[in-house]
């Protein structure tokens, strides 16, 4: 029979409170009954030390007077509520029975210990059948100093005691009734606790659950981190161990406080508020990684805000590096295939004007690209640290002027290197290059396009403008991956340069920021 986890406690808390139940009203029946009987003793030997020191009575003993001593007994039997009140000669012959007919038989119990000058209480089986009965020697005159003339023996038949516990009987029941109500709303309270953590499963599912979970926690290769409501670490998985340098992933709840991680402040506020986050790029130390973070669910799928919040971390510096190399590939290759267009072009035409004899319109055109690409060119030729980004440079010149638009470069010579890694800064400026001219290409006249680079304290400043119409309204983040405006079938990535400018510019702790009027994307770097 497949049985929940809830209905196993339940069935389990239910045969507690019942054997509980059980156990107690043995235990309240057995004490009731020793209760009876110790009432029992110490009323007849209360009634029999009475009557044995009774000087009428150990007269009339003495006397063999049954007529006299028979009434006396009955009025005794009717004030105390005993069952029997038997005296007898000291060779055990009844003077009273509560059955006259057994007066002058011998009395059926022990004697010796009233014989030997003590009261003793026993538990016999006479004429009245089982009956707890205390037995006391007489004196003459009453007292102890006298000769025993004789014996009484006052009882209460085991019948008559469980009569006088009948009424107690109730309590027993109620208290075991109420033992096991109460062991039965505390079996629906424990099966309801229990759905609500373990829903339907049986422990063996439940115990496979957690195995599968602890599998799958430690295996896989994305960052896991799961928050409580007040928003402290409660769980995390090795990947996320070493994203986010915690202590070794173990089995078990943790708890930490987001503040003590030593990560980014963005980070930080996005755990402790448990905001919702969707491919959100966040940088810690000197990982660029990927973030989601969703309310926690319950076991039938729905939101549960109060049980926390999921993260799910990856690292992306290495895709980055690989689409950032990529990219810087892309537009070196582009930058070629137009240079070397744009050159054929002007070979072309000083060698028309050679021909042609116009030996000055062919220098003015050669001074002319000269002057214009001279700064670069010496640069370049200077072994400049950043040789790589005015040879860039040089190849979107060309590239501006195959599509019309006018690329106008504001790098003095004194201006410095950007402070990253040439592939680095290659993609970057490539980036922005290429989607500046893209934009002012869909624009109207004049169409341009202007790069800036500038010394700011102790960072550098690279800004990029154009003549374009801006970023699409409709994209929330121009810099998301996979935003793009760009149509289906366009050349090179499509919703991966912007955003690949912001994970590097983010990986060096800088900052990028739009301007509108004209579109500017300033990049600042330390």
């Amino acid at each position: 029979m497949r049985l929940s986890v809830g209905a196993r406690l339940a069935l389990v808390a239910v045969a507690t409170a019942l054997v509980t139940g059980a156990v107690l009203s043995i235990v309240l029946a057995v004490q009731l009954a020793d209760s009876g009987r110790r009432e029992a003793e110490s009323v007849t030997r209360s009634v029999a030390e009475t009557l044995a020191h009774e000087p009428a009575i150990a007269r009339l003993v003495a006397q063999g007077d049954s007529g006299e001593l028979q009434p006396i007994a009955q009025d005794v039997m009717a004030d105390a509520d005993v069952s029997f009140v038997t005296v007898m000669t000291l060779d055990g012959i009844r003077l009273t029975h509560r059955d006259p007919a057994e007066i002058g038989r011998p009395y059926l119990g022990s004697t010796a210990p009233a014989l030997a000058g003590a009261t003793f209480t026993e538990v016999y089986e006479g004429t009245l059948g089982p009956s707890v009965r205390t037995i006391a020697p007489i004196y003459a005159g009453g007292g102890g100093d006298g000769a025993m003339v004789g014996m009484v023996s006052v009882g209460e038949t085991l019948d008559s005691v469980q009569e006088q516990l009948a009424p107690r009987v109730p309590l027993i029941v109620g208290a075991t009734a109420g033992m096991v109500g109460l062991g039965l709303l505390g079996a629906l309270l424990v099966r309801r606790s229990a759905r609500r953590v373990a829903g339907a499963l049986t422990p063996d599912e439940l115990s496979r659950m957690v195995a599968n979970y602890e599998t799958v926690l430690h295996s896989i290769r994305e960052g896991l981190v799961v928050t409580d409501g007040s928003g402290r670490i409660r769980l995390y998985n090795d990947e996320a161990a070493d994203l986010l340098g915690l202590p070794p992933a173990r089995s078990g709840l943790v708890s930490i406080d987001p503040s003590e991680l030593e990560v980014g402040e963005a980070l930080r506020d996005a755990l402790r508020e448990g905001r919702r986050m969707v491919e959100e790029t966040v940088v810690a130390g000197d990982r660029v990684l990927l973030i989601n973070q969703e309310e926690a669910r319950d076991l039938t799928g729905r939101r549960s805000p109060q049980r926390g919040h999921v993260m799910t971390l990856r690292d992306r510096s290495e895709l980055q590096s690989l689409l950032g190399e990529l990219e810087s590939v892309r537009s070196l290759t582009e930058t070629l295939r137009s240079q070397t267009h744009e050159h054929g072009n002007r070979l072309h035409t000083v060698l028309a004007l050679l021909e042609l004899d116009r030996v000055d319109d062919a220098r003015e055109l050669l001074v002319e690209t000269a002057e214009h690409r001279q700064p670069l060119t010496d640069r370049l030729v200077g072994g400049a640290s950043d040789a790589a980004v005015a040879a860039l440079l040089l190849g979107k010149l060309d590239d501006a002027g195959e599509r019309g638009v006018s690329l106008e470069l504001d790098v003095p010579d004194d201006a410095p290197a950007l402070p990253i890694p040439a592939t680095d800064a290659v993609t970057i400026l490539g980036n922005l290059v290429d989607n500046a001219l893209d934009a002012a290409a869909a624009g109207q006249e004049p169409r341009w396009v202007r790069v800036r680079v500038r010394a700011d304290g102790d960072g550098v400043v690279l800004a990029v403008s154009d003549s374009g119409p801006g970023f699409d309204r409709d994209l929330a983040d121009p810099f998301a991956f996979g935003a793009t405006t760009k149509p289906a079938d366009a050349a090179g990535g499509r919703g991966v340069g912007l955003a690949l400018v912001r994970d590097i510019v983010a990986a060096h702790h800088g900052s990028v920021a739009v301007a509108a009027a004209p579109t500017t994307v300033t990049v600042t770097l330390p």
